[in-house]
């Protein structure tokens, strides 16, 4: 997910455990506490992605260095735990041990924090690994878009009735106002859902304002709307995987192939109406089509669903119109295949090729006329030049990484061989 929404869940968080501190009915907070419960959830729910700083360039290995590392080894439970007890150990140094409710809702912080980062990035296709050194495998959720409106509306409205400061209050609109602007104008997201979100965060905005002023407050921060940012939150998040969930039996039932090995979906921004998939399937050969899906086709089909946006295509050399049948469920539109052990000769020749097979969930790839090779992995487009593709020099076996190159253990998603 994007960092907004984390640092959106870390202040959640925080605002329960200030919630939970005055409900003990012990003396006000220590001066001091309500800063270091919204410092440490920001911090713990955005510190997995603090493998940034060496996924890219920094470990020698250009774009497979940001693939292959990347959600790597920070996005583990082994690693939230381990950073949630030394975060809560840094945030909890000069608070008296007496104070115990404090001391263990700061606990509740900094782990929910990392671990909610986890969970979050797990909704959509990406994936993740939690389990690491258990277990190499990916995780993907299929369900929610990586900047998904939804979750930012769940949360804001609650929080900016909760313990904030003036300047608080004023990011946390602009930042509703934020996701509201890009949702009518960046063209990810169609006018009418763009009305609905609009509509509902009004709503949404206006029941907080009812509901904190009319609740008296018995001493400060106690009443909180924090509760009703986790509850809007769980209910979107809901929504996603009950349609994620229709959308994959769709699929499966409209293919009815044995071969299948993998399906890849993703919803459109705030549209849990409208799926965009990948089916791999094949022995022998690697065979993907694409698909616009319709996980509820009584309210909105998957014709209906393409013609909003047009998506599911293919720009890749022999990409043709697929030969599967639509229903009003799933619309097909391109195929593309290839022999299984073309790509196993590759990996086995070229260095690259293996690691990059370690993150690609979708590979596809086109010989180019200059003896090089575009693998690409087709969730994240083909030769636009992103992350996800690289180029091979196919006359050269001489592995380019260098000696020292770290390729974490992942194993391979099941499209490859």
């Amino acid at each position: 997910m994007d960092n907004v929404t984390h640092a959106l869940a870390g202040l959640v968080f925080a605002d329960v455990a200030l919630a939970a501190v005055q409900r003990r009915h012990e003396p006000r907070p220590t001066t001091g506490f309500r800063s270091r419960a919204i410092w440490l959830g920001v911090i713990a729910a955005e510190l997995p992605d603090a493998d940034l700083l060496y996924s890219g360039p920094v470990v020698g290995m250009g774009k497979l260095g940001y693939m292959l590392h990347h959600r790597g080894h920070t996005h583990t439970i082994v690693f939230a735990l381990l950073s949630a007890a030394l975060l809560w150990w840094l945030f909890t140094r000069g608070l008296p041990k007496a104070l115990r409710s404090e001391r263990r809702a700061l606990a509740g912080v900094a782990v929910a924090g990392t671990l909610s980062h986890l969970l979050l990035d797990f909704t959509n296709s990406y994936g993740v690994h939690p389990f690491w050194p258990l277990d190499n495998r990916w995780y993907y959720g299929d369900a929610v878009f990586i900047i998904e409106p939804w979750l930012w509306i769940a949360m804001i409205p609650p929080l900016l009735f909760g313990p904030r400061t003036r300047w608080g209050r004023v990011l946390l609109t602009l930042l509703l106002l934020l996701i509201l602007v890009a949702a009518w104008t960046l063209g990810e997201v169609r006018p009418p859902v763009a009305l609905v979100l609009t509509v509902v965060a009004a709503l949404w905005t206006m029941t907080q304002w009812r509901l904190t002023h009319r609740t008296p407050s018995r001493a400060p921060f106690t009443s909180t709307p924090a509760w009703f940012a986790v509850a809007a939150l769980v209910m979107a998040e809901a929504a996603f995987f009950a349609s994620s969930a229709r959308a994959r039996h769709a699929v499966r039932s409209a293919v009815n192939d044995a071969t299948i090995q993998d399906i890849v979906l993703t919803p459109g921004a705030a549209n849990p109406l409208c799926f965009a998939g990948f089916v791999i399937a094949g022995d022998s050969t690697i065979r993907v089509s694409t698909a616009t899906v319709a996980p509820w086709p009584t309210w909105r089909t998957a014709a209906a669903c393409q013609r909003a946006r047009d998506n599911g295509q293919l720009p890749i050399a022999d990409a043709v119109p697929s030969t599967r049948v639509s229903t009003d469920a799933v619309a097909w539109r391109a195929d593309w295949s290839r022999s299984r052990g073309t790509l196993a000769l590759l990996a086995g020749q070229h260095c690259e090729v293996a690691a990059a097979l370690r993150f690609m969930r979708v590979p596809v790839w086109e010989a180019r006329d200059d003896g090089t090779l575009r693998l690409a992995d087709a969730r994240f487009g083909i030769g636009s030049g992103g992350f996800a593709d690289i180029t091979v020099d196919t006359k050269k076996i001489a592995c380019p990484l260098p000696a020292n190159a770290w390729i974490p253990p992942w194993t391979p998603p099941t499209a490859s061989p």
